[in-house]
């Protein structure tokens, strides 16, 4: 799938992007990218049929924009969005979701998640724009492993 935007491209991300991946989510505070989470790593990621990506670059061949998540029979994850500041609030994060979403719908994914820093509140303001509510009642668990 690729998609245009002006002067942006949008395109599926392949094995060879894992270090511009990297090196790109790297780059933002409020993205949690574990320290684990490296060029090799995203490799075998990026290889898995489950796995949804998309990267946007601007005219100069630069990355300005990117998500990568998964999915698991009707349920999808979001792991990462990114936009660099100077593309914001141009509809790119939002066009990266819609990739990503079409995506997981042509395979059957029902529900998507995601998560959100609790102190994030342009994310927060994001992703509720996108469709997304906090779900109540429910805590969430997880260990590295």
């Amino acid at each position: 799938m690729e998609d245009s935007v002006p002067q942006i491209l949008l395109r599926r991300a392949m094995v060879r992007d894992a270090e511009r991946l990297e090196q790109f989510f790297r780059g933002f505070a409020e993205v949690s990218f574990c320290e684990w989470q490296d060029a090799r790593f995203l490799r075998g990621v990026l290889l898995q049929e489950t796995t949804t990506a998309y990267m946007a670059f601007d005219a100069t061949g630069d990355v300005v924009g990117a998500v990568i998540g998964g999915m698991l029979g009707t349920r999808g994850t979001i792991n990462h969005l990114a936009v660099s500041s100077r593309h914001r609030t141009q509809g790119l994060g939002q066009r990266l979701v819609e990739a990503a979403s079409a995506d997981m719908k042509r395979v059957g994914v029902l529900r998507m998640f995601l998560f959100v820093d609790d102190t994030n509140l342009a994310g927060k303001r994001f992703w509720a724009a996108q469709g997304f509510c906090e779900p109540r009642g429910e805590i969430t668990f997880e260990r590295d492993l």
